[in-house]
């Protein structure tokens, strides 16, 4: 028992003689480190890509522009159409009145017996048949004929006489077929000194007019 306490004792200077340290030899055991709790850091998430919507383009409002209605094409008006030509101051003899047929006209002469520089004085005016009826006296009365048309001229010949021709037998001349003019016949004048004539017309037309020598002749034609 004693020995065994000196032996415990001298260990105990030992110890103590060593700079006053304790080293203890054996497996050195690390201190447990705490184990980081892992976190998961969240990873953003991207961007919903956002469908690229346009901008509705603003509906102009509308205008509107005013169009002229277009000018009806209506056929020129040839009613009040005139002519007037010859000359006064003589007598003259109907020799011959005709009716003929061309290409694109009808051509009404008259026709004097006398051989002259001039023709006789003559007025001529397009009517509307209907408006302008023809006189039926001298007092003014007129008298609608529809069988000569739509619209006349009516021709009248100053000092002009028809000492022996037929006039009641060869007027009124049916014209032949023809997209205008529908007959030729006598307009009434009441006056001895004028010779009146008509020329029906299927419609307004144009016409011309024309004075010949060799023999002295009145020519109108009516245009289609």
């Amino acid at each position: 028992m004693f020995r065994r306490a000196a032996l415990l004792g001298i260990v105990l200077l030992g110890l103590a003689g060593c700079g006053g340290g304790v080293e203890l030899k054996g497996t050195v055991v690390p201190a447990r480190t705490a184990t980081p709790t892992w976190t998961p850091t969240p990873v953003p998430t991207p961007p919903t890509a956002q469908p690229h919507i346009l901008a509705p383009t603003p509906t102009p409002a509308p205008t509107f522009t005013l169009v002229p209605s277009p000018t009806s094409a209506l056929p020129p008006s040839y009613i009040g159409l005139s002519h007037e030509g010859g000359t006064l101051g003589q007598v003259w003899q109907l020799a011959d009145i005709r009716v003929g047929l061309h290409p694109d006209r009808i051509r009404v002469v008259w026709e004097m017996k006398e051989a002259r520089e001039s023709a006789p004085h003559f007025t001529m005016v397009e009517v509307d048949n209907a408006q302008t009826p023809f006189p039926s006296g001298p007092g003014g009365q007129t008298t609608y004929d529809p069988s000569w048309g739509q619209a006349r001229i009516d021709v009248l010949i100053s000092d002009l006489y028809a000492i022996g021709y037929p006039l009641q037998e060869r007027l009124p001349m049916i014209a032949p077929e023809n997209p205008v003019v529908t007959k030729v016949g006598l307009y009434p004048t009441y006056d001895d000194a004028l010779l009146g004539f008509s020329i029906g017309l299927k419609r307004p037309a144009a016409y011309e007019v024309t004075t010949l020598t060799d023999p002295v002749r009145i020519v109108v034609d009516v245009l289609y």
